[in-house]
């Protein structure tokens, strides 16, 4: 239909009122619709948000751990079943309390309360875990029960991002805690007797070896060794025996004050710390124990036995050098009670030559820590000489260390030396040693000679130290060592104090194409039983076996002996002490494949390399980042034929 054909019915009033009646009729409609969909579409929202708590219910309460959560103001607005348990109150209850109400937390190593874990969470709106504390929460009920708990606590937010509260969980762990603590007591005390171990009584002696450095008070431990407990266990058994120590045990604690610390450091071997206890104080003590031990009578099965004991006493105060020495002289001071006719005391007495040394040792202790802080360590060598021609193509050379003074004066090694091994400062300078040549060695070949072979010597301390290895392999790495280029000194004395270790150590390094010899050999009792358990490539004959074999036949003979074994073996040989032409030439006569000595050559400065100088501070050396990986390095070239 045209516009010009619906002019006459839109003119009519009765046909727009029809057409207007239509319009609000549809319009009607249209809204009944509408709101019948909004009310369909809100009742499905509130179906599937009452589905939602429910399943958050049902979550909440299969969940083992308890679960509290809070309103934005710290107060309690549910709790799950577990948490009910776990605290004591019921949700009801406890809906609109205090958080720090409801979940009381202590701190189990000194039993003082926790503020509410979740005020520096609200604060700072952060998260918050105290798994690994030692926190119980104060159970509900008159007995204030507490339970070891794990707590863990999170910030709740809205949709909008806004904080509307907290929710903390909480996790008992009584159980794991209970079997932890039990692992740790067994760790530390020994079984039969309950007594700390040998191995906690040394953490309290090094505690209290500190506390004396640093506050000048003095200290003191006895060895107890039990005399006539041997008897017991022969004739009436282990059981009999294992009843003595408990009952000993108790005879011993009630004779010490309560500070002091009672150890079983093995067997029939008690250990006593008297703290705060000078030695006169600490003998008499002592005599108070043994008087205590003396007296008493152990009856089993009819038979009544006395026991006595034999105690050493020793002094922990500012001079001790460290545990070990400590140990030591009481040790030596029980032995030496046993040997005076056993039942009495013996104190360990420092004579004053003894205290004169260690206050000297102790003062070269501090002297070289500073010469290596100042770079006041420098390196001098010593060649070898090559007896045989076929060994004359490559150049031997042995590394010594040397100290300048304050004044800068020269220093030996024996001065110095002892101090740095009584007082463990050896790892940290042969560290110094190593970074030193292996850094100079290309130099050094240069000026010396191709195929150059270093010698360093390495202390018993260093070879037990942790990382060697690594420092070691890491440093030929940066510093592209040739397989063959470096000789590892070490004395028989040290090898053997840790000869499984040593022996690992010294394998692993010869893979990578280290060189190993053993020095000073011959003067232990067991050389030659021990020489074949270590994979070395030399022997050092000791110098008080060379130094006089043109004038003593036996001295001839050792050096004989010593060289052919090492050459059955197939050992390189040589002669330390070499000190005149005459020895030379008896050393060159018996097949010794090298001679060292000052008539070979004295020490003398390691040639110098440029830009750097030896006396470089280990700190202010930077790292190199051009590496050669070990897998290029070249084989052995001076291969052991065993």
């Amino acid at each position: 239909m045209t516009p010009d054909a619906l002019q006459p019915l839109l003119s009519s009033p009765a046909t727009v009122g029809a057409l207007l009646l239509l319009l609000a009729l549809a319009t009607a409609l249209g809204l009944g619709f509408g709101r019948r969909r909004l009310r369909t579409r809100s009742r499905l929202l509130q179906a599937e948000a009452r589905s939602q708590r429910e399943h958050a219910r049902v979550t909440l309460a299969s969940i083992s751990d308890a679960v509290v959560t809070t309103g934005s103001g710290g107060v309690v607005e549910s709790m799950n079943p577990s948490a009910e348990r776990l605290t004591g109150w019921l949700a009801e209850q406890a809906r609109g309390r205090p958080l720090a109400e409801i979940c009381p937390l202590i701190d189990e190593n000194d039993g003082v309360p926790l503020a509410d874990p979740l005020h520096e969470l609200l604060r700072e709106q952060a998260s918050s875990r105290r798994e690994g504390d030692a926190l119980a929460l104060r159970r509900r009920g008159g007995s204030g029960e507490l339970v070891a708990v794990e707590v863990a606590a999170s910030r709740l937010h809205d949709a909008e991002g806004r904080a509307i509260g907290a929710a903390l969980v909480l996790r008992d762990v009584s159980t794991l805690r209970r079997m932890a603590q039990r692992i740790r007591w067994a760790a530390a005390h020994d079984a039969l007797t309950g007594l700390l171990n040998r191995r906690e009584f040394e953490s309290s002696t090094e505690a209290a070896l500190q506390n004396a450095r640093s506050t000048g008070r003095r200290h003191a431990v006895c060895f107890i060794d039990l005399d006539q407990f041997k008897l017991v266990n022969d004739t009436s058994g282990h059981a009999a025996g294992d009843a003595l120590l408990r009952a000993l045990t108790g005879v011993l604690q009630q004779q010490l004050r309560k500070g002091d610390v009672l150890a079983r450091l093995g067997g029939d071997e008690f250990g006593v710390l008297l703290e705060d206890c000078c030695l006169s104080r600490a003998q008499l003590a002592a005599e108070q124990m043994l008087r205590a031990l003396r007296g008493y009578r152990f009856a089993w099965e009819g038979r009544v036995f006395s026991v006595g004991a034999s105690i050493g006493l020793a002094a922990v105060d500012d001079m001790s050098v460290n545990t070990a020495e400590i140990f030591s002289a009481a040790d030596a001071a029980c032995y030496w009670a046993k040997d005076q006719g056993r039942n009495r005391v013996c104190v360990h007495q420092s004579s004053d030559d003894e205290l004169v040394q260690r206050r000297q040792e102790m003062g070269w202790a501090a002297r070289v820590t500073h010469a290596l802080e100042q770079g006041r360590l420098t390196l001098y060598h010593q060649p070898y000489r090559a007896l045989t021609a076929a060994l004359a193509d490559k150049p031997h050379i042995e590394i010594l260390l040397r100290l300048i003074d304050e004044e800068g004066r020269l220093v030996a090694p024996g001065t110095f030396l002892p101090a740095a091994e009584r007082f463990n400062l050896m790892p940290r300078i042969d560290r110094w040693v190593i970074e030193q040549v292996f850094s100079r060695y290309h130099a050094l070949a240069a000026q010396l000679g191709q195929g150059l072979v270093c010698a360093i010597n390495l202390s018993g301390t260093t070879l037990n130290a942790d990382g060697l290895l690594e420092h070691i392999l890491e440093q030929a790495h940066q510093h592209r060592l040739p397989a063959g280029s470096v000789c590892f000194e070490i004395t028989e004395t040290a090898a053997v104090n840790n000869i499984s270790r040593t022996r690992l150590l010294l394998r692993e390094l010869r893979q990578q194409g280290f060189l190993f010899a053993l020095d000073d050999f011959g003067v232990g009792a067991s050389s030659f039983a021990y020489l074949k358990t270590l994979p070395v490539d030399v022997l050092k004959i000791d110098g008080s076996f060379v130094r006089n074999i043109a004038r003593d036949m036996v001295d001839r003979a050792m050096v004989e002996t010593i060289n052919r074994i090492g050459h059955l073996m197939g050992l390189h040989t040589v002669g330390e002490y070499a000190e005149s032409d005459a020895v030379i030439a008896e050393l060159r006569a018996l097949g010794v494949d090298f001679a060292q000595g000052h008539a070979v050559q004295r020490p003398a400065p390691l040639p110098d390399r440029a830009p750097a100088t030896d006396r470089m501070p280990l700190a202010d050396r930077a790292p190199a980042t051009d590496r050669m990986p070990l897998t290029d390095r070249m084989p052995l070239t001076e291969p052991r034929n065993a």
